[in-house]
């Protein structure tokens, strides 16, 4: 049985317990608050229940049919609860109303008072008990349903301080705890409600965790700089894209080496990251976005018969692309006929460096020589 599970079930039969003993002391002692404060303790049973199966639910792995996991069941579960608790407040403070209305002269007794004080007592030992767990498991459910057992704590405080003003002297206080009782679970109510929402629409984590989450890009030297970083929320867990700049000559291994460093780095560092999806970039393109019609295979088709027909046996190797700056330039890699000099190789090089930067789409060509030194044939260029 997990923590969360154990703790959920610990609260469920709390609530059990302080219902009866609050409608007991309610009923017998003559306070409305403190039947309010019962009613307000046997919803928490029902949000039990609620936190119990999404937060199961939430913990499921990924599966072909959530890639992403489970988490949103937590928020769907967080705003339920507040929900119920918007609901619970409502019809406590209708039931004080008509109570108010027809005038009451009852006064509570001690009973009453030590229901209150122990619902005080417990609640709060729930609410910190329960608030640990749920963010050891960055549980959303988990802390809404904490936060419910402290509104309950904070209620039979109203309660407490309702019935002994009412055994005081002053009978129309009870009923008004209650009502004080109601407006603060419906206040609980909509703040959890409003959580669970934001995590449904995807909300941002907060500027210091971007802050956070900043420093451990500038702390990695590959990469010069970083946009767009975007996250949002599911469940208990981070989800998180970034565009980073890195040199415009690496390899595509050694970008996707410093992709994956800048990943791995985000999930060991920060315990609710899920996962982060890494877009590497040669330039800076997060306020304009350069269109290149030429592909790989448009290039090579046109160079190729530019080589062939320089008619001195030179021949396409390699052949590698580069969008920058708006601009298509190109490696161009041949391997030449050994009966040609150097000077010879150079003045052909030349031309052909010239011929190919005056084609449509290409605005810079570079020619290098490519040297079979092993007896091993390179691949053609693709």
């Amino acid at each position: 049985m997990s923590t969360g599970v154990k703790a959920t079930l610990i609260g469920a039969a709390a609530n059990l317990f302080l219902s009866l003993i609050k409608f007991i002391g309610g009923i017998l002692g003559n306070s409305t608050a403190l039947i309010a404060d019962a009613v307000h303790s046997l919803s928490d049973l029902i949000t039990d229940g609620v936190v119990l199966f999404t937060h199961q639910l939430g913990r499921m792995p990924a599966d072909p049919e959530h890639p992403y996991g489970h988490g949103r069941a937590e928020s769907i579960g967080e705003t339920v609860v507040g929900g119920v608790i918007i609901l619970a407040g409502a019809g406590i403070a209708y039931e004080v109303w008509d109570i108010i209305q027809a005038g009451t002269d009852r006064v509570p007794s001690k009973m009453a008072a030590a229901g209150a004080l122990g619902s005080i007592l417990i609640n709060e030992a729930l609410y910190r008990y329960q608030r640990i767990i749920g963010e050891k498991a960055a549980s959303p459910s988990l802390i809404a349903n904490a936060w419910h057992h402290r509104t309950d704590a904070i209620s039979s405080i109203a309660a407490l301080v309702g019935i002994l003003a009412a055994m005081f002297g002053y009978p129309i206080l009870d009923p008004l705890a209650g009502g004080v009782v109601a407006l603060m679970i419906v206040k609980v109510g909509i703040d959890i409600i409003l959580s669970g929402v934001r995590d449904l629409m995807d909300t941002a984590v907060s500027e210091e965790k971007s802050a956070e989450f900043e420093k451990i890009l500038d702390d990695i030297p590959e990469v010069i700089r970083y946009h767009d970083l975007r996250t949002r929320k599911m469940g208990g867990e981070i989800f998180m894209d970034v565009h980073i700049l890195v040199e415009t000559d690496l390899t595509v291994t050694e970008g996707h080496k410093i992709a994956e460093l800048v990943r791995r780095r985000m999930i060991n560092t920060f315990a609710g990251v899920q996962d982060v999806l890494v877009h590497v970039d040669a330039e800076d393109d997060s306020d304009v976005e350069p269109l290149y019609s030429l592909t790989r295979q448009d290039m090579k088709q046109r160079i190729a018969p530019v080589v062939r027909a320089t008619g001195a046996g030179l021949e396409l190797s390699r052949l590698r692309v580069h969008h920058l700056k708006g601009k298509n330039i190109v490696d161009v890699f041949l391997r030449a006929d050994g009966d040609l000099s150097v000077s010879e190789m150079e003045n052909l090089f030349k031309g052909l460096r010239g011929r190919l930067t005056g084609m449509p789409g290409i605005d810079e060509a570079r020619i290098y020589l490519d040297f079979d030194l092993n007896g091993d044939q390179p691949p053609p260029a693709k």
